[in-house]
């Protein structure tokens, strides 16, 4: 990686710990929300794994962030959708951190409702940020991991109580499941953006470094000589 690059360490690691974060949620709280039909925001109603979903959300918040930031740097102009649409991610991570969800059945307060809608934002901005940065970059991994994003929200949504296929496919009995794999992948498109976003393509942006083809010679007209005789074409190099 150029050296006059930020490192792309934050934007890493924050997906890691948020990772990390539900991991340990999951384990102190096995007994108490269920991994098929519990949604995940129930583990920041709990005493014992609260602070690890507020910390591994906001986690994930500054690993978007840095991913915009690394955008702006390495490529300002063709990046600037993905980059709104990051930063829009980590707003949207940052709001359901504040707001938590209501802990009775369904949304009944102002918090509720604003952690509902910011959810929603998350879930539908990073796969189109994954998709848009891994078609202009070239990059499978992370086109692939924004077209499972796709298909994992299409499932959850679906199969959530509510939807009106949800009681066809048995949703209240595993839409809590959808969710959990819908929020690993979209940390691995987290993931897969930092480290992408490290690079520029084509040209390392560094001063001073000439561009491909940048040292062919250049020919220039002929000068008469002192004796009045035609020089002939010679190229000259630019480096």
């Amino acid at each position: 990686m150029n050296k006059d690059l930020p490192s792309r360490l934050p934007g890493v690691a924050g997906p890691l710990l948020a990772l990390a974060a539900m991991g340990y949620a999951h384990l102190t709280s096995a007994g108490a929300v269920s991994p098929l039909n519990g949604l995940v925001s129930e583990y920041a109603l709990r005493g014992d794994s609260a602070w690890a979903m507020t910390g591994g959300t906001i986690a994930l918040a500054m690993g978007c962030l840095w991913v915009a930031y690394l955008l702006a740097r390495t490529d300002p102009v063709r990046g600037a959708a993905a980059r709104a649409l990051f930063v829009a991610s980590a707003l949207g991570l940052l709001l359901t951190a504040t707001f938590p969800t209501d802990a009775a059945p369904g949304v009944t307060s102002i918090g509720g409702e604003i952690h509902r809608w910011s959810a929603a934002v998350v879930f539908t901005a990073l796969p189109c940020a994954g998709w848009m940065l891994g078609r202009r970059s070239g990059s499978r991994a992370l086109a692939g991991a924004a077209v499972a994003s796709v298909v994992l929200l299409a499932w959850f949504l679906a199969a959530h109580p509510g939807s009106l296929i949800s009681d066809l496919i048995d949703g209240p009995g595993h839409y809590g499941l959808a969710q959990r794999l819908l929020l690993l992948s979209e940390m691995t498109l987290v993931l897969l953006a930092a480290l992408r976003s490290g690079h520029r393509d084509g040209v390392t942006g560094r001063l001073g470094h000439r561009r491909p083809g940048s040292d062919r010679g250049v020919t220039v007209p002929t000068q008469p000589g002192p004796d009045d005789a035609r020089r002939p074409h010679q190229p000259i190099g630019l480096g």
